[in-house]
């Protein structure tokens, strides 16, 4: 977990910036591609769904302006101000693309979650990212979530759940806060019986939401047989990893998540823009890339079309 306590130690220099990512999930097996019928059907709501978009970002015109914490793969993150205490979307992953595994048989891990940062006044304090982990030796969308700081020492910082969601459907994801320091994930289908749900330590946090500021998160991430350079020599170095893992192939895309609401208590509100503190990109216009490996589409906040597609077009 060298890469959570990185970012966590970067934020608190930073002054609040977002410390908890996707992580590394903890198999080192290849995963699956889904279907080519499915893949055609996705292509065309991609290119729909781009149209309507208010405003399309990539990484070869988007610049930061505010807190990105996924810094790793390509990387798509929402921040809320504080005050909320749950947050929820919803998921087409019956129209995603997804494909981590390369020729080489090594492997990317996909990543869809919410996450939790806690402050203490202006001062990040602890955070944990709760939602879907696609990793495996057959691919497959599962439970995870990973913890910084937990409120018992021996209450483990990383989980994945055994228990897999059917690919051909569209998932409410919510997370709350349930009391002082805990909250609670739940994943339900729109169109079967599949639930599944994890309650997740968070040190620090009110169950009133006064003191915590919730993520949404899109990654693709590197295991460390992948963090290579183009000529295949180990690197730590995430652009150069980025370029090493270019043009094999991978991609996570044509994917619709849509209906973002925040909670304050009871009340659901709209994850509109005027709730944001940043909408942030990896890489972003800064880093220099001759290629966008992210692009996303805008609407009024509570809808996000995304593509991080690790691969040249022609």
């Amino acid at each position: 977990m060298k890469k959570i306590v990185s970012i966590c130690l970067l934020a608190l220099l930073l002054l609040g910036f977002s410390a908890c990512d996707s992580g590394e999930a903890q198999n080192n097996s290849s995963a699956d591609d889904i279907s080519g019928q499915q893949s055609e059907q996705s292509e065309e709501v991609s290119i729909d769904y781009m149209e309507k978009a208010e405003k399309v970002i990539s990484s070869l015109d988007y610049e930061n302006t505010g807190k990105m914490g996924d810094v790793d793969g390509p990387a798509f993150a929402v921040y809320s101000n504080t005050g909320f205490s749950g947050a929820s979307a919803t998921l087409d992953l019956e129209g995603m693309e997804i494909k981590t595994r390369m020729d080489d048989g090594k492997h990317l891990n996909g990543y869809v979650f919410l996450g939790i940062d806690v402050y203490e006044g202006a001062w990040w304090q602890n955070c944990v990212d709760v939602g879907l982990c696609w990793s495996g030796t057959s691919g497959g969308w599962h439970i995870f979530y990973n913890m910084y700081e937990p409120v018992n020492q021996s209450t483990p910082t990383w989980y994945e759940s055994s228990k897999k969601l059917p690919k051909n459907d569209t998932y409410v994801m919510t997370l709350k806060l349930i009391e002082d320091e805990k909250a609670l994930l739940t994943i339900e289908a729109a169109n079967s019986n599949f639930k599944d749900s994890v309650e997740v330590e968070v040190k620090g946090a009110k169950k009133d939401g006064s003191n915590t500021a919730f993520l949404f998160n899109v990654a693709l991430d590197y295991p460390q047989n992948t963090k290579v350079d183009v000529n295949g020599k180990p690197s730590e170095n995430w652009k150069d990893i980025t370029y090493g893992n270019t043009d094999k192939g991978v991609y996570l895309k044509s994917f619709r998540a849509y209906d973002l609401t925040l909670y304050q208590g009871e009340e659901a509100l709209n994850w509109t823009n005027d709730k944001n503190a940043a909408v942030s990109i990896w890489p972003d216009k800064k880093e220099g890339f001759d290629y966008a490996p992210t692009q996303v589409g805008l609407f009024d906040g509570t809808e996000y079309y995304i593509n991080l597609d690790m691969n040249r077009k022609d």
